[in-house]
Parts: C-alpha cells; structure tokens; sequence
C-alpha cells in the first residue's frame, strides 16, 4: 500500500507523536518520526475526527484530517483491521459530500485491502460497480463481472448496483429512480452523481411520448423532482421551451 507517497517507507519506524489533530502533507521524503503518530495514538485521533465531523460537519477539514491518518499509518507499514477502517471511513464520507475523487482514491485502496482482510467488501463492491457507471466504464464493469462468484451475485447491495446498472444503460429511467428510493447502505450517494444524465434521457424518451407537449407536473413525477421550482431549474438548464397554458 502506497497511498501516493514516494520516499523509503522502512525508513521510517514507530512514531512517537501524540498529536490527535496534523496538517496533511505531501511528503518528498522521510519524515521525522516524532511527527508522525503511532497507531495507538492514530485510534484516537480517528475517534476525534469522528466527533469533529458529527459536531462540525466540515468535510474540508476531515478530510484533511483522515489523508493525514492515512499518510502517517502509511509510512509506518500500518496494515491491518485498523487500517480498513480509516479507509471505509474516509471513502463513506467521501461519497456522502461527493467527493467522487478521493472515494475513488479510498475505493482504490480498500479492493487492495480486502485481498488480505477483512471488511464491508460487499458493500464496497457495489460502490466500485456504480462508481464505474457513473464514469461510463463498460469494460471496467465488464471486468469486474468476471470476478465476481456466485454467492456475491446474491448479495443485496451488488444486486442492486447491477440493476442500476441495467437502468441506466437501457435508458429506463422509471427502474432508475425505484431503485434509488430504495438503495441500501450509500448506493444512492453515487446514484445521485447519475440522476442528471437519467434525467436528460428521461426528459427526451417523455417528449417523444407526449409529442408535441407535456406537463410540467408530469415531468416532475416521472423524474421524481422534489418540487416544481426544481423541475423548472432543470428544464429551464435544458434549454426546453415552455407555455403557459393557464
């Protein structure tokens, strides 16, 4: 596990630091041991993190707090349960911002981690599977497929993610938004990354249907806005031509 970092990891050793809170860091080199934490020292701070989020709610902040814990297990050859954890925590949070990036660095990471430990794979697997749909990586999904056995095929969470899947490539729009009323765990973080473009082929496939003209409260149900001031701001991005028929 390198975690982006370019220098001599067994260089490092044990850290001696007892700070809960660290600037992240890109590191050139090795860094001195008394500023990196030991993992005693790195449970702790990942339970304050966790506080620090529920009070604060500010991802900017914990973010550069988890990729700090991440960098510090990282030079110490820290790869255990623990090390799970901190990933499954920061990507979880990650999707829950949309940060598409650093949940794909973390996603990255933990499909590593998961060869050797233990973890929430499945949960993980349909995450790395809509993260693929949602770049429009066909072959990437393709590839996963070959992977995948029979027992993991039955699991909720991966079912869903490949109905989505289906969905999606098949422009049903109305299976789409079923599916995302009813995601398990955070399938629907990265199904809301999707509902823009299932939105657009939605909107053409319904004025295709109701040519030469639909309502906007017909839109806003099949397309499952939440309002009509929300359906309008789409259509109106859309460019669509509306009348006032009142």
């Amino acid at each position: 596990m390198t975690d982006n970092e370019d220098f001599d990891c067994d260089s490092v050793g044990k850290g001696t630091s007892t700070a809960l809170e660290k600037q992240y860091l890109r590191l050139t080199s090795a860094p001195d041991p008394s500023t990196v934490r030991p993992e005693s020292v790195l449970k702790d701070s990942l339970k304050f993190v966790r506080g620090k989020w529920e009070s604060d709610r500010n991802y900017s902040y914990v973010s550069e707090q988890l990729k700090s814990i991440r960098q510090d297990m990282t030079v110490q050859r820290i790869i255990n349960d623990f090390t799970v954890e901190v990933y499954e925590t920061h990507a979880r949070l990650a999707l829950q911002n949309g940060d598409t990036s650093e949940f794909n660095q973390c996603q990255t990471q933990l499909k590593q981690l998961y060869q050797k430990l233990d973890g929430a794979k499945m949960e993980f697997l349909a995450y790395r599977i809509l993260y693929h749909i949602q770049m429009s990586k066909t072959f990437s999904i393709n590839h996963l497929l070959t992977e995948i056995d029979e027992e993991t095929f039955q699991n909720a969470a991966v079912v869903h993610a490949l109905r989505v899947g289906e969905a999606v490539l098949s422009g049903d729009f109305i299976s789409f938004f079923q599916l995302y009323q009813n995601a398990p765990n955070m399938n629907s973080s990265i199904m809301d990354i999707l509902i823009d473009r299932v939105r657009y082929s939605g909107l053409k496939t319904l004025c295709k249907g109701f040519h030469p003209k639909l309502s906007v409260k017909a839109i806003q149900k099949f397309l499952h806005f939440e309002s009509e001031a929300k359906c309008l701001e789409f259509l109106e991005g859309m460019n669509c031509v509306m009348i006032d028929t009142r």
